[in-house]
């Protein structure tokens, strides 16, 4: 009996080794800054089609996706489900929970598991750092220009009238000199909301902008594209809807 248990205890060590979830993705405060947290209700998402370097296809030529679903809105907290397709092992069969302050956008719980059980929490870290300036030297000169029109874009088989915001900005440093275009087409009738500000930042930085023409709508994402040192990220909305429900249990407190 004992040479027949020992191999079954080994597979079943075996199997429960390669049960265990995958590693959570890195996550920062700043990972909601494109959306405006405080205007989110419960129910709404929105998903996009992602396309670029940032974001290359994980399976054959099918590009990845991403879910983004307001799960539920408290006093102080707006949680948001974020949920991947088509981008690699970390992300298969697994949701990540974040919770974001009203006040300020920025996530300050996290939390990572499989839809249906508990997450784990997830260390939030702090935004990314722009580029390094050495003491003693100016402080990095941004600039940014912004338009504003109106146009009307294709999603899918939908044509949305949207709000189209364009903005270059210029980083200027001791060791850099960056260049970017955001395009952005924001519609109200999209529900997950963007946030899109008069007060342009370039990696945590404020912008001195000028704007022809100011940004006035309310509404989600159609279409964003970035582009910067020759490449181009874009993501396409797919689908959206109000009728999210959470699917990640938080862990009770302790």
């Amino acid at each position: 009996m004992r040479t027949v248990l020992a191999p079954a205890f080994a597979l079943l060590a075996a199997l429960a080794a390669a049960a265990d979830p995958p590693p959570a993705p890195p996550v920062r405060e700043n990972d909601l800054a494109e959306w405006d947290v405080a205007a989110l209700a419960a129910g709404e998402w929105a998903e996009h089609e992602l396309a670029g370097p940032s974001a290359p296809p994980a399976q054959g030529s099918r590009r990845p996706s991403r879910r983004l679903a307001c799960v539920a809105v408290e006093s102080e907290t707006v949680w948001v489900e974020v949920t991947m397709k088509n981008a690699g092992k970390t992300w298969e069969g697994m949701v990540l929970l974040l919770g974001a302050r009203k006040s300020d956008g920025k996530v300050a719980q996290a939390f990572w598991g499989k839809p249906g059980g508990e997450g784990t929490t997830v260390t939030v870290g702090p935004p990314a750092q722009g580029p390094a300036v050495a003491p003693g030297t100016p402080r990095p000169t941004v600039t940014a220009s912004g338009t504003v029109t109106r146009e009307k874009t294709k999603a899918g088989t939908t044509t949305y009238d949207c709000e189209k915001i364009e903005v270059e900005t210029h980083l200027s440093s001791s060791c850099c000199d960056e260049r970017a275009r955001i395009t952005t087409w924001v519609s109200d009738k999209v529900a997950f909301a963007a946030k899109v500000e008069e007060k342009v930042k370039v990696n945590g930085l404020d912008a001195e902008t000028t704007w022809n023409g100011k940004p006035t709508v309310k509404g989600g994402v159609v279409r964003r594209q970035v582009g910067s040192a020759g490449t181009l990220d874009v993501i396409t909305l797919l689908r959206h809807g109000k009728d999210a429900t959470a699917t990640l249990k938080r862990p009770e407190s302790k």
